[in-house]
């Protein structure tokens, strides 16, 4: 008598039901016990990382507080002050007024007179002090030109301070090497955070491939089975991978939660100076930067595990 073979129904969707579930066993619940059991040597990367991470924060922070306070102080030093001599006639004013905003270099020009300058310097540091040591207001007026851009700052006040209506003492607000001071104090800081983030992501990357290659030794045998029964190399690569991405994860998460909390006590402690040092920087932003430091560190540490898993299973 002929056997029958019945063929049971089994459904397409608990088919992949089951069979995500035991994938995600396999790839995210051993690789976390993996992680775990490995904590001795994952622990220096993931204090490398964590303070790269940090740093990188920091520095992010910092670099885009420097853009916005270049954006400042190039707009500060693009105003060009043309200072009016005290007996100038209206007629020499205007004349010159005149001249200076036709110039295609101009944006605008403004007047200020002497009582407007004089309650302009009060509400500056030291200058206060200056105008009550006086009986007269020493302070002149002043024709305010924006210029469109600040390379034409020297072309504008060579054309302006050898005008009749210009104080010949102080003809004008221009420092020849305030601009210049700027770019290289800012390019400098770049240079140094640069170099510095280089060496300590340098050291984070090693150490991360360096602790992968441990747990791969260690688990050797257990890869070289995987290997002779044909298992995919998704099945044999991804639990390294997913531990490196937890350890970034971690890392990332605690440097994000430090650069947040360093950031928002910086805005709460003084909220005045620390606006003027670090003009545009808020909660928001502190935030966002905290985000993108938990997402670095998760790249960072699934991409060390990646090249590590490459290098030395291929080996």
């Amino acid at each position: 008598m002929a056997g029958v073979v019945v063929k049971g129904r089994f459904p397409r969707r608990r088919l992949f039901r089951i069979v995500a579930t035991n994938t995600f066993r396999y790839l995210f619940r051993g690789a976390a016990r993996n992680w775990a059991r490995n904590i001795g040597s994952t622990a220096p990367a993931l204090g490398s990382m964590t303070l790269l991470l940090v740093m990188t924060g920091l520095v992010g922070i910092t670099a885009f507080a420097l853009h916005n306070l270049e954006r400042v102080e190039t707009a500060q030093a693009s105003l060009l002050h043309v200072y009016i001599r005290d007996d100038a006639a209206p007629v020499e004013v205007d004349w010159l007024r005149d001249r200076l905003q036709n110039d295609p270099r101009v944006a605008s020009v403004s007047y200020t007179s002497k009582s407007q300058a004089l309650a302009r310097a009060q509400r500056m540091p030291g200058l206060p002090e200056l105008a009550d040591a006086t009986e007269s207001n020493p302070f002149p007026a002043s024709l305010d030109v924006q210029l469109k851009s600040i390379d034409d700052v020297a072309g504008i006040d060579a054309m302006a301070r050898d005008d009749g209506a210009v104080d010949p003492l102080y003809p004008t607000s221009y420092d020849r090497g305030a601009y210049r001071r700027i770019q290289a104090v800012l390019f400098g800081t770049a240079v140094a955070g640069f170099a510095l983030l280089s060496m300590l992501g340098f050291v984070a990357v090693t150490v991360t491939i360096n602790s992968i290659k441990a747990a791969i030794h260690a688990r050797r045998d257990e890869i070289s089975i995987m290997q002779l029964v044909g298992a995919p190399r998704w099945m044999v690569r991804g639990p390294f991978v997913v531990e490196g991405a937890i350890t970034g994860g971690l890392a990332g998460m605690a440097a994000g939660l430090v650069t947040f909390g360093l950031a928002m006590t910086g805005i709460a402690a003084g909220s005045g100076t620390f606006t003027q040092f670090a003009p545009g920087v808020t909660a928001a932003v502190a935030a966002v930067v905290g985000a993108m430091v938990f997402a670095a560190g998760l790249g960072l540490g699934s991409g060390s595990s990646l090249v590590s898993v490459r290098r030395h299973m291929e080996a």
